[in-house]
């Protein structure tokens, strides 16, 4: 495949990944409840549970929590392409730098789909808990917390490689080390992430609940749509 049918598809892929993941998070994250409304969580169990995530979910019904989940964890190969793209955005994609930041992305990429997945099981345990007899809970709490711990180890960890990926990238872009102006390294994902979260609270529902659970990803659709602008920019420019 020619170098620049490797580039045009790695766009495609990125633009795509982004999307199905935004859709993902809708699906399986974007509510924005308030817990006050669910006293088994927010007060009787209120010392026993994450009180945010444990009434998140529990309005979404199982088939729309599981098409969430899903299709993120399957588009996740997705992801590699898209990674491969920012590294040919380096001066010189060989540098101990360059190589560095593509592996970090790499990394991120490949522990996302379960992270991304296992918010359906926190999902769908809560849920149970909520719609069961107090007879039950006991034991549906204790697997509740493995659930939450399992949760917090995947997708902490890649939401924390991906940072790492991500604000290196930047880093690199201010330092001149890529082919990207300057300016560009405030709409990498990881910073663009900081400029979406208050937008949440200026959106009335459901669309609060829409952006919070899809923030990062919103982040990457921008990103990725802003470096393909830039590379078409280019490209007519020669």
């Amino acid at each position: 495949m020619k170098y620049s049918s490797k580039v045009n598809w790695s766009f495609a892929a990125a633009i795509m990944v982004s999307v199905f993941w935004i859709i993902g998070d809708i699906f399986v994250a974007g509510f924005d409840p308030n817990p006050a409304d669910y006293p088994l969580f927010s007060k009787t169990y209120a010392d026993q549970v994450n009180v945010e995530f444990a009434t998140l979910m529990l309005e979404g019904s199982t088939p729309r929590l599981m098409f969430g989940a899903l299709i993120g964890a399957l588009t996740g190969p997705l992801l590699l392409p898209a990674t491969w793209l920012v590294l040919q955005f380096f001066k010189d994609t060989k540098t101990w730098y360059s190589v560095g930041v593509y592996w970090i992305l790499l990394t991120g990429a490949v522990l996302s789909p379960l992270g991304h997945a296992g918010f359906f099981y926190v999902g769908e345990i809560y849920k149970a808990i909520y719609h069961t007899d107090s007879v039950a809970h006991a034991y549906l709490l204790e697997t509740g917390r493995g659930f939450m711990k399992m949760l917090n180890i995947a997708w902490g960890a890649a939401i924390g490689v991906l940072a790492i990926g991500w604000i290196s990238f930047a880093v690199c872009i201010l330092l001149n080390k890529t082919l990207l102006p300057r300016w560009m390294a405030l709409l990498t994902p990881f910073v663009l992430t900081l400029f979406i979260i208050p937008m949440k609270g200026l959106l009335p529902l459901p669309y609060s609940g829409w952006v919070g659970g899809a923030i990062f990803n919103i982040a990457y659709l921008t990103f990725f749509g802003s470096l393909l602008i830039f590379f078409r920019k280019k490209l007519n420019r020669m």
